[in-house]
């Protein structure tokens, strides 16, 4: 399991979320599967005190390790 940061791009806030496993897709873009209910509790951090807020096309980068990637968050 992985640990990554995901950035709120509008906002900037920043919350982490684990995981499952992460894979180079067919198209070149490293994807990492995280829970679901993983990702709704993030995007509440994220979004927290503020207003129209949505957590759509998030991205994330690796906290364990510094791998230099950048992984597109698929919810599972």
């Amino acid at each position: 399991m992985k640990t990554l940061i995901i950035t709120h791009d509008t906002y900037g806030t920043k919350a982490e979320v684990n995981a499952r496993t992460t894979y180079l897709s067919d198209f070149g873009e490293w994807i990492a599967e995280v829970d679901a209910t993983e990702i709704r509790s993030a995007c509440d951090t994220l979004c927290r005190g503020i207003k129209n807020c949505s957590c759509e096309a998030l991205r994330g980068e690796a906290a364990q390790d510094d791998d230099g990637k950048e992984y597109s968050i698929l919810a599972t």
